[in-house]
Order: structure tokens, then C-alpha cells, then sequence
């Protein structure tokens, strides 16, 4: 196994959640896991790179330095909000996206929802409560919304299932795979604000970003996401909450974020970029339902920024030749003084291990805040003064407890050990099986929004 090195500045932008791409062109995820609002013309993917190098990347994105040591190996329709008595609204990854009362939306090739304002996880599953029978599996998944004067729900889904007309447009065949955008307008009649969320889906779900736009754009149909899922599109208000996996528990605002939250305008334009898959001999249904509580506007003064820092965009160009055996190192310096709030991993099924480290300023080593081994339940950490996460095991997800605080001159640091034991090269894509990539998403406040797009 050898390890390859890459680094690359932070490009200041307010903004968005982001993991994978549109199919085939690849972003993303998570579960958590929203994407910044780039100024138009600064951003650029990296151009392509040749092979054996880390990567290169376009203006106004510095060059990485790229090394190879060696390593010993390692291991409207359809999109109708379902709407509760009386309509509701909805609250985001490591901060995300809300929709309408009772019908929802999907996207394709958006970035990977990450995190909000750290929360705890829950005791309670609110799921399978409701009264469907939709004919396919886990309708278990479904959430009662919440009620009117306490947040809003986002339906993306049949809103009648005895309608095959309806039903047809969110079918999946067995063995199908994809990533689209399914457009949607948020039900809020008026601006509000969410500190937490709930989203579940059905089976097959691997990632939902929502992301919220300035322009109109029709509702309904799954197409083309408007962001490639890199966050580069003028247009990009900022992220709902989103989901790196089937099902992401509410969670409660820690003491010291009482007031952190982030806001949702007024029938906002939003997509909701939805990767399923389909590895069963059954057709399945994309859908899922996320339910934004409300906070009060009085009490939010400050909004927490995403983190999105991907890894191996270079893969395109350079892909992950098979027999590949390789630890890719990734880094983004942090402007300003703060607090990471949540970190949240995303790679496929030949990942086999993520770590995320803090080098802090004047030092030559790191400290470890985040590791997860399995693909199939990326790991989302929140990092305050009431979660208490797991401990680094070595097999298992684990992070470092308590808040997490950062300095201008640290360094953000995430990397990857990806196997290639298949027969076929692996580029930076959508697909678990067959694509690769090593994303870090999350929230953070006080620092400038880290957006790292690197090879």
C-alpha cells in the first residue's frame, strides 16, 4: 500500500452541502451530511491530471503538492409536501435542506448533504407510525409531520399510491442504480429558522442533499441536478438538511449552540438530489420524508457554515488502476478562530477506512477527531458539550467527545485507504460499486466556510 499526499488552499465561500455528483460526473452524501454558494467564476474543477499524480487544480484553487511514500497496507408533481392538519415548514447537514407538507422531491448529481449545528441523538424512533400500504417494501420509513405550529414536513414521493401513473415516476428496477435531482418548493408561507431535523427513507437510499436556489425552476420530474455538486452554481441559496444514509435521527441543541441555527426562506426553489440504489431482486420506491422543526427567529444570531472537503476529484483523470492498494491524504488549511461543530465521512464500498485529523498551528503532528471503517453507515459526529461519541476502537466509528475548537492556522486533514480489488479502473462517480471518492462534510462556526475540492 503506498499513501499519496495532496494539499490545497481553502476557497472562502458561504455555503452549501454537497458529497456526490450528477451520475457519471460525480459530487455528496450524507447523513447527515449541503453545499456553499460559490461567486460566479470562482470556482473551477481541477483540470485533468496525468497519471501517478495526485492531481492539479484550476484557478483560483492552489496547486496541490503531491508526494508517494510508501505504507504498509492497511485495511408539481409529485413533489407535493405531505401537509399535516394545517400545512407545516420545515427546519439542515453537519446542516441541510427542508420541503413541503406532504409529497416530496429528488435530485441527481448534487454533493453530499453534511451536518448542522451539533445535536445528540434521540431515544425515540418516530418511524412507522403512519398509515400506508404503499405494495412495495419499508413503508416503515414513513414520519408523521410534525405539527403546524412546530415545524414542516418534506414529502419526496407518490402522494397516492393506488395511482400507478403517480407511483411509476419513483419506481427503481432491481439492479438500477442513480443520482438525480427531484425539484420542489419549501410549503413556508414566510421566512423561518430550524436548529433540528429528521429524515427517513426507504431502502436503497445512500445520499439526499437539498439544496435551495434564487431562480424558479418547475416542480417535479427527476432530472439533471442545476449543481454538478461542487456548489459552483450563482444561483445556490444555501443547503436544507440532507442525509448521508436511510435514516437520520433528530437530535437536541447542546447548550453552548442555543443559539446557532440556519434559515429557510419563503417558498424556497429547492432539489433534492436522491443516489438509490437498488441491490435486491425487487423494484423499490425513492422516496423519503424529513421533517424541519422550528426555532424561534429571536433566538438564533448566529448560522453555522458547511464544511465540504472533497477528495479525488483527480480520479477522473487519473483513475484507481485495480490491484491499487492506497492511503489518499488530503488537507485544508482553517482561516480564523472557531468551533467545528460536525464531521461526517463519505466513501464507497472499496473504502476501508477514513480518518479526519486536526494538525494545530506550529505543530508537526495531528491529532485524530473522526474515523469510520463501513461505507454502508457513514459515520456522522457532533462535537459538543453534551455528546458523548464512541471511542476510537480501531474497527469500529469513533471521535474525539466534547467541543472541538479551532485557531487560524490549523489544518483540516481527512484521508482515505481505498482497495481496489475489483477488475476495472475507479473514477471519482456516484456509483458504490464501481466509483470512489473521499469526502469529508460538516459544519462549523466562527471560521471561514471551508470548500476544498481536491484531486
Amino acid at each position: 500500500m503506498t499513501t499519496r499526499f495532496a494539499t490545497l488552499s481553502v476557497l472562502s465561500m458561504i455555503g452549501a452541502l454537497t458529497g456526490c455528483g450528477d451520475s457519471g460526473t460525480m459530487q455528496p452524501a450524507p447523513l447527515g451530511m449541503m453545499p456553499p454558494v460559490a461567486p460566479a467564476g470562482t470556482m473551477m474543477m481541477p483540470p485533468a491530471a496525468p497519471a501517478g499524480v495526485a492531481g492539479t487544480a484550476a484557478a483560483p484553487i492552489t496547486p496541490p503538492v503531491a508526494t508517494t511514500t510508501p505504507t504498509p497496507a492497511a485495511a408539481g408533481s409529485g413533489a407535493t409536501p405531505i401537509a399535516p392538519p394545517t400545512g407545516m415548514i420545515t427546519p439542515v447537514m453537519p446542516v441541510q435542506p427542508p420541503t413541503m407538507p406532504a409529497t416530496g422531491a429528488a435530485g441527481s448529481g448534487s454533493p453530499m448533504v453534511m451536518p448542522m449545528p451539533p445535536v445528540t441523538a434521540g431515544p425515540v424512533d418516530p418511524r412507522g407510525k403512519c398509515e400506508i400500504n404503499s405494495g412495495y417494501d419499508d413503508d416503515k420509513a414513513c414520519l408523521l409531520p410534525p405539527k403546524p405550529d412546530e415545524g414542516l414536513q418534506i414529502h419526496v414521493g407518490p402522494k397516492d399510491y393506488k395511482n400507478m401513473a403517480e407511483v411509476s415516476k419513483f419506481l427503481m428496477q432491481a439492479g438500477d442504480e442513480s443520482s438525480q435531482c427531484w425539484t420542489f418548493h419549501t410549503p413556508n408561507e414566510s421566512e423561518v429558522f430550524y436548529q433540528t431535523f429528521e429524515l427517513s427513507g426507504r431502502a436503497g437510499t445512500h445520499h439526499i442533499i437539498n439544496t435551495m436556489f434564487r431562480n424558479q425552476i418547475p416542480d417535479g420530474g427527476f432530472t439533471t441536478c442545476a449543481d454538478p455538486g461542487i456548489g459552483t452554481n450563482a444561483n445556490i441559496i444555501d443547503n436544507l438538511p440532507g442525509a448521508s444514509k436511510a435514516y437520520m435521527a433528530r437530535g437536541t441543541v447542546a447548550p453552548e449552540n442555543k443559539n446557532v441555527g440556519r434559515k429557510i426562506p419563503a417558498k424556497a426553489t429547492s432539489q433534492a438530489d436522491m443516489h438509490y440504489f437498488n441491490f435486491t431482486d425487487k423494484t423499490i420506491l425513492r422516496e423519503f420524508w424529513m421533517n424541519i422543526y422550528f426555532a424561534k427567529k429571536e433566538d438564533i444570531t448566529m448560522q453555522a457554515a458547511q464544511i465540504r472537503a472533497m477528495g479525488g476529484l483527480g480520479w477522473t483523470a487519473a483513475p484507481i488502476a485495480p490491484g491499487a492498494d492506497m492511503v489518499y491524504k488530503y488537507e485544508c488549511p482553517i482561516s480564523g478562530n472557531g468551533r467545528i461543530l460536525a464531521l461526517l465521512g463519505h466513501y464507497h464500498s472499496h473504502g476501508k477506512q477514513f480518518t479526519a485529523s486536526i494538525r494545530r498551528s506550529g505543530s508537526s503532528t495531528a491529532e485524530k477527531v473522526f474515523e469510520m471503517f463501513d461505507y454502508r453507515d457513514p459515520a456522522t459526529f457532533e462535537y459538543d458539550s453534551v455528546t458523548k461519541n464512541p471511542a476510537f476502537s480501531g474497527s469500529s466509528a469513533g471521535a474525539k467527545s466534547g467541543t472541538l475548537e479551532v485557531k487560524a492556522g490549523d489544518v483540516l486533514m481527512w484521508d482515505c485507504h481505498i482497495v481496489n480489488d475489483g477488475s476495472s479502473p475507479l473514477t471519482y462517480t456516484n456509483e458504490v460499486k464501481t466509483g470512489e471518492m473521499c469526502n469529508l462534510w460538516g459544519s462549523s462556526l466562527g471560521i471561514t466556510p471551508i470548500n476544498c475540492l481536491l484531486p
